[in-house]
C-alpha cells in the first residue's frame, strides 16, 4: 500500500482531477493546484514539510515544472519531486542538476507504474528528513 502526503501540480483541470483521483486511489492523501505560482504560495503558507512528494507538470504558463523544482530545491532540497510531460524529448532530457528530481516520466502513464515510483519519492523525503532530524538532535 502506498502512503504520503503529494502535491500534484497540473495546470490542465482533466488532467489534474484524473491524476489527483488516480494517485488517491492509490493510497496517497493528494493536494492539487493548479500551476507552480500558486503551488508556491501554498507551500509557503503550510510548510514544505507538510508533504512527502511533489508531482509537477513541465509545461505550464506562469511557471513551468522545471523553475518550480529550481525554487523548491532552494526552499527544501529534502523534497522530493516527480516530473510529468506530455513531451518525450522532455522525459529523456537529462535533469541532474536537479538532486530532488527524482524521476522524470511521459503523459500518460499506468497508475500501478506511478503510484511505485512516486512511493520511491516519498521514501526519498522521509529517509533525507529523519537523517536531518537526527543530525540536529
Amino acid at each position: 500500500m502506498n502512503s504520503g502526503k503529494v502535491l500534484v501540480i497540473e495546470d490542465d483541470p482533466p488532467s489534474r482531477m484524473m491524476l489527483s483521483r488516480g494517485l488517491q486511489r492509490l493510497g496517497f492523501a493528494v493536494e492539487a493546484s493548479q500551476d507552480a505560482v500558486e503551488a508556491q504560495a501554498r507551500i509557503r503558507k503550510v510548510g514544505a514539510a507538510s508533504y512527502d512528494a511533489v508531482v509537477v507538470d513541465l509545461r505550464m504558463p506562469r511557471m513551468d515544472g522545471l523553475e518550480f523544482i529550481t525554487w523548491l530545491e532552494s526552499f527544501d532540497p529534502k523534497l522530493g519531486c516527480m516530473l510529468l510531460t506530455a513531451q518525450q524529448d522532455d522525459a529523456m532530457r537529462d535533469h541532474r542538476d536537479h538532486p530532488a528530481l527524482l524521476y522524470r516520466m511521459q503523459k500518460p502513464t499506468s497508475f500501478p507504474i506511478l503510484g511505485e515510483a512516486l512511493q520511491k519519492v516519498v521514501e526519498f523525503t522521509q529517509t533525507h528528513r529523519s537523517e536531518q532530524a537526527q543530525a540536529s538532535a
